[in-house]
Parts: structure tokens; sequence; C-alpha cells
């Protein structure tokens, strides 16, 4: 006890600042139970305070409605206090929110907005009928913005001036029409980072992004990929991008302009009929300047039925490409063509039955110049899959290293025997 004390005693003697900058660092409940130790901790963590994150606080069903209000004017008092200084980071991640709360977090993100906050994270689940704060599209102080409204409609209004906004996630949310995800778009001039994760916009035929600062897109549709009357056009504007992520069937078209300064591309397209893979050259004909390249093709036809590449189409940048389920060996080989510089290629082949044969007699260059590193994942010991490794052994002039990944997650090196099959 004695022991504890001075400890204690310690602690007590150190100057508000000090103790204020080590609250900091705690996470918000944390800091907030050192306000029972004892009269000087009572407030003192309100002053520490620059991140605010309620995960799950609004109550459960069944739970009393005396705690949900007690908690409900907590975190009233401690956003309004004038204590605190600063706020830095609001974030409210709860999956019971009803009705009934949805005026209380209302005035919590308006109090956060007013106080300046820099990040804003919000993720509630069935909120049909929410709306957001208007302050929300004119805050001047929001630097990161990521919104998950499950069910939600975003209404957006005429006048959005978000211009420190530099990343923007947006999640499961719904758009009343393209002219409001153009509006949203076009009032955060300085946006480095957009992200859509399974959104919709109703009654969109067009998806325009024009970015003079953007750097990182991501365009992850999933939500979309088994729409039968899915057709929109991307237009896509982006002379800064490095990275650039798109998962989604394929659309009507893609105008993808200014992209000579991408560095990176994961791209995993859905084919579903012939005019679906005649419209996907125009996506890779837009990021063929891109440094890395994932690649993952899902098809439901018959391999027979695959268009070859686009005969402009060309990949002289491309240091590295994975692939996840090539159409067949021809079309690889062909993709090899177009990318004289490669260095490293990754395969996927757990899909890849019966459609890695013929060979063809045509060795690429990167083969015989420039290609160091091959590694095939999900390999099966069938005579195909033999044939093909034996194709990049006896071409690969260059080669340095070459792993197989066994389909049940085995690594194997290339042995001897191997290497004269």
């Amino acid at each position: 006890m004695a022991e504890q004390a001075k400890y204690e005693g310690l602690l007590d003697s150190l100057p508000d600042s000090i103790l204020c900058h080590i609250l900091s660092f705690l996470p918000t409940r944390d800091a907030v139970r050192t306000s029972v130790l004892t009269p000087r901790w009572r407030h003192l963590f309100t002053s520490s305070i620059s991140k605010l994150d309620f995960k799950d606080c609004l109550p459960e069903l069944g739970v009393p409605e005396e705690r949900s209000e007690s908690f409900k004017k907590f975190v009233e008092r401690l956003l309004f206090s004038p204590k605190l200084q600063r706020l830095e980071c609001f974030r409210m991640h709860d999956l019971w929110v009803v009705e009934d709360d949805f005026l209380s977090v209302y005035n919590w993100l308006s109090a956060a907005l007013w106080r300046g906050v820099k990040e804003l994270d919000v993720n509630l689940f069935e909120a049909e009928l929410w709306q957001f704060p208007t302050l929300l599209f004119t805050c001047s102080s929001l630097v990161t913005l990521k919104l998950d409204i499950h069910g939600g409609e975003l209404e957006v209004p005429t006048n959005v001036c978000l211009s420190n906004l530099r990343a923007l996630h947006l999640s499961s949310m719904k758009f009343a029409d393209d002219c409001s995800f153009l509006r949203l778009i076009s009032g955060c001039p300085v946006l480095e980072v957009l992200v859509l994760f399974g959104c919709f916009i109703n009654g969109a035929s067009e998806l325009n992004i024009h970015g003079l600062s953007l750097k990182r897109l991501v365009l992850d549709f999933w939500n979309l990929v088994y729409e039968n009357d899915f057709d929109w056009l991307f237009v896509i504007d982006a002379p800064s991008l490095v990275y650039f992520e798109y998962f989604c069937r394929v659309g009507r078209g893609y105008a993808l302009r200014n992209m000579e300064s991408l560095e990176k591309a994961d791209i995993t397209i859905f084919n579903f009929n012939d005019v679906d893979r005649e419209r996907r050259a125009a996506l890779l004909r837009g990021i063929c300047s891109v440094q890395v390249l994932h690649l993952s093709i899902v098809d439901d036809d018959a391999p027979l039925l695959r268009t070859p590449l686009d005969p402009v189409l060309a990949f002289n940048n491309l240091v590295e490409l994975q692939c996840k389920n090539p159409p067949d060996v021809t079309w690889l080989v062909e993709f090899l063509h177009r990318a004289p510089n490669l260095k490293t290629l990754i395969l996927d082949l757990a899909d890849a039955d019966g459609v890695l044969e013929p060979v063809p007699e045509q060795v690429p260059s990167c083969l015989l110049y420039h290609l160091k590193e091959i590694s095939i994942v999900s390999f099966k010991r069938d005579t195909h899959m033999f044939k093909l490794v034996s194709y990049f052994l006896n071409h690969a002039s260059v080669l340095e290293k070459v792993a197989i990944i066994e389909y049940h997650e085995k690594t194997i090196l290339f042995t001897k025997e191997i290497e004269e099959l």
C-alpha cells in the first residue's frame, strides 16, 4: 500500500499540462474513467481529449432507458464544455442506432463540426431516415470524412464547400441522382483520396470524377456485380492519380484521361457476356501507364468465347503483374507481349482448370530480357500446369527466383526435376 501511495503521489505531483498529454493517448472510455480518481481529475480529461471515439455506445434492445439518457447527457456535456479546447477526431460506430436517437446524434455531429473537427467517422446501421447537418457540407476544418450509413440516402445541398477535405470514404451510401454525387465531389477542390464502397446512385448512367489533386481512387461496387441493368459510363480525369482500384462488372464504357502518373492498379472485373469482354479493353487502355498491376478476371462463360487483347494495348511501364484466373494461356502470353519490361510475374491459378493449353511458341521479350521473379499460386500437380512451368523455365533467360504455392497452401521451390520436365 505504501508503495502504491508513493506512485500515486508522484502522478499527482505532475502539472496539468503533462497529465493532459498522457490522457490524450488513452481511448475515450479509459480517459473518462480517470474522472473518478480525485476532484482534480474530474474535469481534467475534458481538457486533454482531442479524439472522441464512441463505438457501440448507444443502447441495444433491453438496456434501461435511464442508462441511455445518462450516456446522451454525458456526451452533450462533453461536447459543449468550454474546457474542450480542440477536437481532432470524432468517431461513432454503432449498429443499434434507432430513430429515437437521431436527434441526439445529429446534435453531437453538429457540435463536433462547430468545434472544428478535422476527422469525422460515422458508421450507423438501419438509418434510412437519417439526415446529416447542413454544416457537414461547408465545414472548412474537415480533412478526413468517413461515412457509412447502411440504408441511408445522402442528401447533398446545392452549395458544397469542403475546402480542406483531403480524404473522403463513403460506404453503403445512396445518392438521389448523379448530380448529387457530382456536387459533392466538385465541392472538394483539394481531395486526394476517394473511396466508394458498396454505394448506389439512383438513375445514374455516368460516374464522373474529376480531381486535379486526387491521388488514390477506390471504386468497389460489389453490390452492383449481379445487377443486370448496370450500364454506367465511367469518366475519370485525375492527372495526379497514383493508385486506382476497381471492383465491379464491366461498365458501358470508360473514359480514363490523364492517368500517366498511375503507379499501381488493382482491377477485378466481372464478365458475363461478349459485350463485356469488348468493353473491358477500354478499361485496360485507360490504365496502361501503370507500373504494378493486380488483375483478376471473373467470367461465368466457357473459355472458348474469349476475345483477344486490343492490338494497340501496351504496358511499357509495367514491372509487376499479379494475375488471378487468366482466361487462358494464350491470352496470358499475349498480355506478356504487351509488357516488354516486366520483372515480376505472380499467377493465381485457383480456377484455371483446362485453360492452360496450348502453350504458344512465340516468346515475349520480357521473358528473354527482364523477368527475374515468377510465383505461381494455387498450383495443382497436373500436366497442364507442369507444361506452363516448363514454358517459363525454358524461356526466362534472366530468371533469379521461382516459387510455387500449392493449392493447399504448401510452399515449395522449383527443383531440378521440375525444371527438366
